[in-house]
């Protein structure tokens, strides 16, 4: 009614993801186009629930609802694989970086390691680039400057065979992937 494209949906303060009450939740933001966010992983906000979070829980929502736009929060910390292998088998799962952005300068190994398999498993084309946690503002700026020149180091590049971050992927990361989502022409 008031034109909502996108919403978050936050289960550690709920239910679990696939808790089958929230189907109705899930076929109405379906049937309206909605995209939606929801928390995946760990859960840093006492009282909420982590157990309610895991990620391998969107299997089932993902498959019973297939033209449901996904975005994981936090790309499933630190069940990030398990996110990733939902997310290679239903491309309405979209990965989103927030609140691990930070690491791409702090911890650029650690990052190197979580976007390689994300780029592997999902592709550019369905990841989303987000910060999402507190913090101070000048954080944000070090959170785009870090992903802007982020690449994978040559030795985990050849290791795992990552391929070289490309400027279309950073395109479609920053802001690309969420547009087409939301139906907003970036031209």
């Amino acid at each position: 009614e008031k034109g909502a494209r996108i919403f978050k949906y936050y289960p550690p303060e709920d239910t679990f993801i696939n808790d089958p009450e929230l189907w109705p939740m899930y076929a109405k933001a379906q049937e309206l186009g909605i995209v939606l966010d929801i928390h995946t992983g760990f859960s840093w906000v006492p009282p909420g629930k982590s157990k309610y979070a895991l990620p391998i829980y969107l299997d089932d929502v993902a498959r019973d609802f297939p033209d449901l736009k996904i975005v994981a929060f936090h790309m499933g910390y630190p069940y990030c694989e398990d996110l990733n292998m939902v997310a290679m088998s239903h491309p309405n799962v979209y990965l989103c970086l927030s609140l691990l952005i930070p690491w791409a300068i702090g911890a650029p190994r650690k990052f190197a390691r979580i976007l390689g398999e994300a780029l592997r498993t999902a592709g550019p084309d369905r990841i989303v680039w987000g910060t999402d946690y507190a913090g101070f503002s000048f954080q944000y700026k070090f959170a785009v400057e870090g992903f802007r020149e982020f690449q994978f180091p040559k030795d985990i590049q050849e290791g795992y065979g990552y391929p070289e971050v490309t400027d279309e992927d950073r395109r479609k990361i920053f802001g690309g992937n969420l547009a087409c989502l939301l139906g907003i022409d970036t031209s």
